[in-house]
């Protein structure tokens, strides 16, 4: 099946093939791409050059994704030590029956 969607992210024209979204997921993609697009051109308004404002908007969302990386990685381990912790308890009330 072809899921082609014809958009307009940073400003320019695209054409993607999309491949286990949805619309309504992509809507959401597309509609914070721009979301930070615009909040970068206003917070950098000296910078005129498209692509530079487009690299910069790269940096801003992938500086969000490893925030959520590193949080997502420490609350799996914080809930992986609860867990151990638990099997342990576990494992030694069995012990003491």
């Amino acid at each position: 099946m072809d899921n082609k969607i014809n958009t307009r992210i940073m400003g320019l024209p695209v054409s993607l093939n999309l491949e286990e979204m949805d619309d309504l997921s992509f809507s959401i993609i597309e509609s914070r791409i721009n979301e930070e697009w615009q909040k970068v051109k206003k917070d950098n308004p000296e910078v005129v050059d498209s692509w530079k404002t487009a690299i910069l908007t790269i940096v801003e969302i992938t500086k969000k994704l490893i925030r959520l990386e590193n949080l997502q990685g420490n609350i799996s381990d914080k809930y992986d030590k609860e867990i151990k912790k638990l099997i342990k308890h576990l494992d030694e009330a069995d012990y003491l029956n």
